[in-house]
């Protein structure tokens, strides 16, 4: 049975039209390890593919000037009424993020959670995305795991067209820090992050070693330009 390698407008639309769609949350391990290497404060932050907005409402509580990018009007609603929730500013912009609509070297940080993994040519999103930071701005991608059953029970259900994305793919670590380096930019930190299923019970000895990396449902690359 062949898959159609493509995740549409029509499938977020969908997405975010439903209830039960993720709720605004926050991804605690990207935001540490993208505040252990810049001060937020102050600098212009673009979120790509924002979701509910969690993380650049955090981020803009940090004092940070948050562009939200998305190219679903139905996510970005959701971001401007989370925003107003939570009482802080977060520009939106609707546009697809393989022709991000700003000069060369605007922003100080680029990141996404659970974006990269949607598209065929992943190398192509990093050089737009490294086309917008600044000389000595750091970019953050952070994308699903690929030796998980997450990865195993996401691949059939794509073979039965019921993945809600409609394609989705997934990385290793030296993949996604080999991404980074055939774009010229520099890594400087690498994490993982989430589920453990059976290994929970030694999850504290995992989270002091490299297994992270390589066990965990998401990981994650810091890299400057």
């Amino acid at each position: 049975m062949s898959m159609e390698k493509i995740s549409t407008k029509q499938h977020w639309q969908q997405y975010w039209q439903k209830e039960d769609h993720q709720p605004l949350v926050t991804h605690d391990e990207l935001l540490k390890n993208l505040q252990s290497v810049i001060n937020v404060s102050g600098k212009r932050i673009l979120e790509i593919g924002v979701g509910m907005g969690g993380d650049s409402i955090y981020l803009a509580k940090q004092g940070a000037k948050v562009t939200a990018l998305d190219f679903t009007k139905e996510a970005l609603i959701e971001v401007k009424k989370n925003a107003k929730q939570h009482h802080v500013n977060i520009d939106t912009v609707q546009a697809d993020a393989r022709e991000i609509p700003f000069p060369d070297g605007t922003f100080d940080v680029v990141f996404h959670q659970g974006f990269l993994e949607h598209f065929t040519n992943p190398l192509e999103m990093i050089f737009e995305q490294k086309r917008v930071l600044k000389k000595g701005g750091y970019l953050c991608v952070d994308v699903p795991q690929r030796y998980t059953t997450y990865t195993i029970k996401k691949h059939l259900l794509m073979l039965q067209k019921k993945w809600f994305a409609g394609w989705e793919r997934e990385f290793s670590i030296g993949e996604l820090e080999g991404l980074m380096r055939q774009a010229d930019l520099t890594v400087v930190r690498s994490y993982g992050w989430g589920y453990y299923g059976k290994l929970y019970h030694i999850r504290h000895f995992i989270e002091h070693t490299k297994l992270k990396l390589y066990l965990c449902w998401c990981i994650g690359v810091i890299a400057r330009k």
